[in-house]
């Protein structure tokens, strides 16, 4: 099982609309998916299932605020396995054997850091708890209820908290959405820094507290850049967000080549709910084209695990 982080600090550069399209082509290909929204905007939950269904149905019991709850002691144990449901119209429209299952976010989530660090002293004590909660979404992703899933992604906050920090933990790689402009493309180098300043921090924790955890060197690595929102003119960028592109690359971060244009049909926040873009036959041809060309490039990120897709 490959575990993928899709984040970016900056929002409104389609983080959520590539997740959902790309769990929705690879469980086109035949892979069983699994999405998890830790975003407390909750778009990605609401791209599935309308605001009346999650409060009648999800909200209460089935969100994944409620695991985090629960690492409070404010709940019984609760896995993620528990959580997962299976967003009937997007699966009806899977050929194959694919499957595309879904553990959904809560509005409340974004209160979840304060939660998290009420009660915990300062020194040796709050150190000791911040390293368990990073580490808490690795750990429980090895539910055995999740080992069929070929793929996770994790649709993150647009922000480094303690929610964003367990997602990158937990993960082999990360894929970051982008728009080609100015803040998007600071923000790149900014979070790539944070990064590695994070994964440096938690390995060295887990050799401090090694009688909290077994020690297990985390090392995600950057599965790479996909631009969003692109205007072109003759099929190409236009020269403004070519140039953005190009400092991206000069950060000697990987970029796809495959870039996503701009479309009302894709980015708009009023789409129909339920199919995601990719798998609906009266879309653009081109945009769906190219959902499918990022998703063929994104598996040859994770060779060898997508040679095994």
């Amino acid at each position: 099982m490959y575990v993928v982080s899709v984040i970016n600090y900056k929002g409104g550069v389609g983080k959520t609309t590539v997740t959902a399209n790309l769990g929705a082509e690879l469980a086109n290909r035949g892979m069983k998916v699994l999405l998890i929204d830790l975003d407390p905007q909750t778009s990605l939950t609401f791209s599935f299932y309308d605001p009346d269904a999650w409060r009648e149905r999800l909200r209460d019991a089935r969100t994944v605020k409620r695991w985090y709850d629960s690492l409070r002691g404010d709940d019984g144990p609760v896995t993620l396995g528990e959580l997962v449901i299976s967003p009937g119209p997007a699966n009806a429209h899977l050929s194959g054997t694919g499957r595309l299952d879904l553990i959904a976010s809560h509005l409340g989530l974004s209160d979840i850091d304060l939660a998290l660090a009420r009660g915990v002293a300062s020194g040796e004590e709050y150190d000791a708890a911040l390293f368990r909660v990073r580490g808490a979404l690795a750990q429980a992703l090895h539910d055995h209820a999740l080992y069929p899933y070929d793929m996770v992604l994790i649709d993150c906050p647009p922000n480094f908290n303690v929610v964003t920090q367990s997602a990158i933990i937990a993960s082999d790689h990360l894929l970051i959405p982008a728009k080609a402009d100015y803040l998007s493309t600071l923000g790149i180098d900014y979070l790539h820094g944070n990064v590695r300043e994070l994964v440096d921090r938690y390995n060295a924790d887990a050799r401090r507290f090694a009688t909290i955890r077994r020690h297990h060197k985390v090392a995600p690595g950057i599965a790479g850049v996909v631009f969003t929102m692109i205007q072109l003119l003759a099929q190409r960028p236009i020269a403004a967000h070519q140039g953005y592109m190009d400092q991206v690359r000069a950060l000697g971060v990987p970029v796809f080549s495959t870039a996503l244009r701009e479309s009302v049909t894709l980015f708009a926040t009023n789409t129909p709910r339920g199919v995601p873009v990719v798998l609906r036959d009266r879309v653009a041809a081109p945009v769906r084209e190219e959902l499918r060309q990022i998703t063929t490039e994104f598996l040859a990120h994770l060779q060898p695990a997508g040679a095994a897709a």
